[in-house]
């Protein structure tokens, strides 16, 4: 096997194992609301979830992994660059399943891509259009969230009020309708989460050809086994959570007691605002955009509905994951840059 090949085999594989710790890590973002109110059995709502995950980028497309693979000038990168890259960010998110924290998976990426760019291209190496494109999407579409969270559960509750059921009812009636709203939120995720993974894949392609990411997709069209690779490892991880409830548990229960209209209306609210960024080829945090909708539900029945302990350490989590993640990947960097 020649170097080439062993080298394309290392950026897939340590790619496919982020992804699939993305996976695990933001499984919670769809099936947590609807575990803890109760609508399905855990080892159901995952499953679910899982097969959504892995259809989302087969329907939608790769128009996120497009601007993702745009970050840096890909035509410069090497095989040790993209590794770092994605070994920073797979660091934090670990880290950040070990304390139970929901953070960015997206946020990690993009960090770690700009940490190893710098590493290995210098300013000059990373396209700075597309990283204010990035993070402008990233930093809007949390208050995005939580606006949606909570006009959609106004609208929930004036709807139960005004055919007049009870609140028995209409936790039985939203119980059902979760089983839609969060295999929608597992589907929004899948599109846009696991096309980032492709994106960094597509990157390593595009240097062996010494092209950019869109002049290698133009050329050569984007390859399908990188986005059933993705896809498949995506929903993979998304089923193995089922074997942990650390971030479960965060999102269903410590941010605002949930009844079913909550967890309808968080995830219907995040699954649109990830859906529209989907489409427009913009890559969101999932889980800042439900974790953001989730607090937006309680905050329609009061600011004091709101554990603010926990959505402050939430946010600190947040702010610290981009420098991290480019520190990490400068590092990683160095040490691969000896041996590569």
């Amino acid at each position: 096997m020649d170097t080439d090949v062993l080298l394309l085999v290392a950026v897939v594989a340590v790619a496919l194992l982020f992804d699939m710790m993305n996976g695990f890590h933001d499984g919670a973002n769809a099936v947590s609301t609807v575990i803890y109110t109760g609508a399905l059995p855990p080892k159901v709502a995952i499953g679910i979830s899982a097969f959504f995950n892995f259809i989302g980028p087969l329907v939608i497309g790769v128009a996120v992994a497009q601007t993702i693979g745009g970050v840096i000038e890909a035509s410069q990168a090497t095989a040790h660059l993209v590794i770092a890259a994605m070994l920073g960010a797979l660091l934090w998110d670990t880290l950040t399943w070990i304390w139970a924290l929901p953070v960015s998976s997206s946020h990690a990426l993009v960090g770690g891509l700009l940490g190893a760019g710098f590493a290995g291209l210098g300013l000059d190496g990373i396209n700075m259009d597309k990283v204010a494109l990035v993070m402008a999407s990233l930093l809007v579409s949390p208050f995005l969230g939580i606006l949606a969270g909570f006009i959609l559960m106004k609208g929930a509750r004036a709807f139960f009020h005004l055919v007049k059921m009870d609140l028995r009812r209409a936790d039985s009636f939203y119980k059902h309708m979760q089983i839609l709203s969060s295999s929608w939120v597992s589907f929004s995720h899948g599109s846009n989460d696991a096309t980032k993974v492709m994106g960094i894949i597509v990157i390593f392609l595009a240097a062996k050809e010494d092209l950019s990411v869109s002049a290698y997709v133009d050329e050569f069209g984007f390859p399908l086994w990188v986005i059933l690779a993705a896809a498949s490892a995506m929903a993979f991880g998304t089923y193995l959570s089922v074997r942990s409830f650390r971030l479960i548990r965060t999102m269903g229960e410590r941010i605002t007691h949930l009844h079913p209209i909550n967890g309808f209306s968080a995830e219907s609210g995040g699954a649109i605002i990830i859906q529209l960024a989907s489409v427009f080829g913009l890559p969101v945090s999932t889980t800042h955009v439900v974790t953001s909708s989730v607090t937006g539900t309680g905050l329609a029945t009061g600011l004091s509905s709101v554990s603010w302990k926990v959505f402050r350490a939430i946010m600190l989590a947040w702010v610290i994951t981009l420098p991290f993640c480019a520190i990490a990947a400068y590092l990683f960097y160095q040490v691969l840059d000896l041996f590569l």
